[in-house]
């Protein structure tokens, strides 16, 4: 996990903390340098060899086991640190998504709100049809402007999606017709969802 959580440069800063103790200046650089070259892009189990090999006097071997402890340990505080930094960030964007796809289905729904209901079959038949043309997996069974329909849909596909709705529009209504059908829904998913980037749907 820390091989993948920390930076290079947050695991040398960790091994400096961790060795700062037990050297100092130039023969801790030239340790540090020997770390970044060697194993700054392996995982942290390494560090065992790693003291191995720099601890080449009596004294450094004496307090090799109390080194990797200490370096183990700065580690350990930097990656629970990146993990808080990290942890907003991540719920943040979870809603983001959870937002992105409410206001996807809104927008479809929308649009078919205006489908006369003799056509609707019809409607939602062309757009499948035209959806698995483009290699979307999708449930034969449920209706387009249904939750299930975009269960499995990844997120960068709803633009896709989007646009093959209006082509069918196009084709059912007519462009003038499916142009201000657009606009107007587009302009009630805006102010419904202020923070949906409406690109990502557009």
């Amino acid at each position: 996990m820390r091989h993948k959580l920390l930076s290079v440069m947050q695991k040398k800063q960790a091994i400096e903390r961790g060795l700062s103790p037990y050297m100092q200046g130039t023969v801790l650089d030239q340790v540090l340098h020997y770390w970044e070259q060697e194993y700054g892009d392996q995982p942290s189990f390494v560090l065992n060899r790693f003291l191995s090999e720099i601890c080449n006097s009596d004294e450094l071997r004496f307090h090799r086991k109390e080194m990797l402890k200490q370096v183990l340990s700065e580690m350990s505080a930097v990656e629970k640190q990146v993990l808080l930094d990290t942890k907003p960030k991540i719920q943040a964007e979870v809603l983001i998504s959870e937002n992105l796809s409410a206001a996807f289905i809104d927008f479809i729904d929308a649009v078919m709100l205006t489908v006369t209901v003799a056509e609707l079959n019809d409607f939602n038949t062309e757009v499948k049809e035209q959806l698995q043309e483009m290699g979307l997996a999708i449930m034969s069974s449920a209706k387009i402007n249904q939750a299930a329909f975009v269960e499995f849909l990844p997120l960068t596909r709803y633009a896709q999606v989007i646009t093959a709705i209006y082509e069918c529009y196009c084709e059912f209504y007519g462009p003038v017709k499916a142009d201000q059908v657009y606009a107007r829904v587009k302009n009630n998913i805006k102010t419904k969802y202020p923070d949906v980037n409406l690109h990502q749907l557009l």
